[in-house]
């Protein structure tokens, strides 16, 4: 793999910390365990998207010798985070609803 496909890999590893990081920030529970589901959701979204099924929606640009259609990607990773992010916290609250409403 050349340098420039592990530039944009590390690019794309910090889109989905970012993404996920915020949605989880926002959406909550904040728990150090309950940050990795939505960073890999953001991540896994940008994987199967980007790279499995080559899906490209609107401007594209180079990025490391690549043409990535930016604005597509990066919406696709913080709709994904905050997805994982609502489910995440409905299944938390509805699997312990004394320990939800005590934290209110």
């Amino acid at each position: 793999m050349p340098a420039a496909a592990f530039a944009l890999l590390g690019f794309f590893i910090a889109v989905a910390l970012v993404a996920g990081g915020t949605a989880w920030w926002i959406v909550g529970p904040r728990r150090a365990w309950a940050l990795a589901l939505p960073i890999l959701a953001a991540f896994g979204a940008l994987y199967l998207f980007g790279h499995l099924l080559e899906w490209s929606v609107g401007p594209t640009l180079t990025l490391f010798g690549f043409d990535v259609a930016l604005l597509f990607d990066l919406v696709l990773a913080v709709v994904a985070a905050a997805l994982a992010a609502i489910v995440q916290r409905i299944a938390g609250e509805r699997l312990t609803p004394g320990e939800a409403a005590a934290r209110r």
